[in-house]
């Protein structure tokens, strides 16, 4: 959704994309929230006519339209590929033509809680299960240099997990780094990589959205601060 955003209005795009997240909490994105009485019975026994998700897709749906204006991929001014994982062979595939909004919903479709979504035969969940940081794939889809943000917490939080929950939580944020340390160790001089600083705090949870404005303030400046390093990129004449 953050591409669609940025590829729809490139002049616009930090405008749009905040307010963008500020409207992203758990109930735009998944509803009412759940007791964990019924998310265990739906955990282990699912969720009549929901198959294995927790949730509705409803709300995303609803949060996707309100958003994207195009119809299909191609329609964007600045072309643009959404990963989403392909979940029978595990793999992640470029999604580049189609159904704008079916692609937002596929590669935001987060195992268990929302539904695995069907494009032409294909069954796709969320592309950070396969891709967190899809370098490989940027650089497949032809991008000649990166600039990689990536959203997950600055370091681990520092203490063993109190809950099953937060227990499932910091696993998979060791997973996703270590995807993206082994992606990044695969291409290192071979392309230019650009990492841009984290300022997401290690204890914040991914389904935590009442920092929204402070993580917006804090990427701003930790971003503005970082590139001030950096003054000979803004001359015209330089390549990469």
């Amino acid at each position: 959704m953050n591409a669609a955003a940025v590829a729809a209005s490139p002049d616009h795009a930090a405008d749009r994309l905040t307010s963008l997240w500020a409207l992203i909490d758990r109930s735009t994105l998944y509803g009412v929230d759940a007791h964990w009485r019924t998310a265990w019975r739906v955990a282990n026994r699912g969720f009549p006519g929901k198959g294995s998700a927790l949730c509705s897709s409803d709300p995303l749906t609803t949060l996707i339209d309100s958003i994207v204006s195009e119809h299909r991929i191609e329609d964007l001014p600045v072309e643009t590929v959404i990963v989403a994982t392909d979940l029978l062979v595990g793999q992640p595939k470029l999604l580049r033509w189609g159904p704008l909004a079916l692609a937002l919903q596929a590669t935001m479709a987060t195992p268990g809680m929302l539904s695995p979504i069907q494009i032409d035969g294909i069954t796709y969940v969320d592309g950070a299960i396969s891709a967190n940081v899809p370098i490989r794939q940027a650089l497949a889809a032809g991008a000649k240099s990166i600039i990689v943000l990536d959203a997950n917490p600055s370091q681990m939080p520092g203490f063993v997990p109190p809950t099953p929950w937060e227990a499932v939580v910091q696993a998979t944020r060791v997973m996703m780094t270590n995807q993206l340390a082994g992606a990044l160790d695969d291409l290192a001089n071979h392309h230019p990589v650009m990492r841009l600083p984290k300022p997401t705090p290690p204890a914040l949870s991914p389904f935590d959205f009442s920092q929204t404005a402070d993580l917006v303030e804090a990427g701003f400046n930790s971003t503005k601060q970082f590139l001030g390093d950096f003054e000979d990129l803004a001359d015209t004449n330089r390549s990469i």
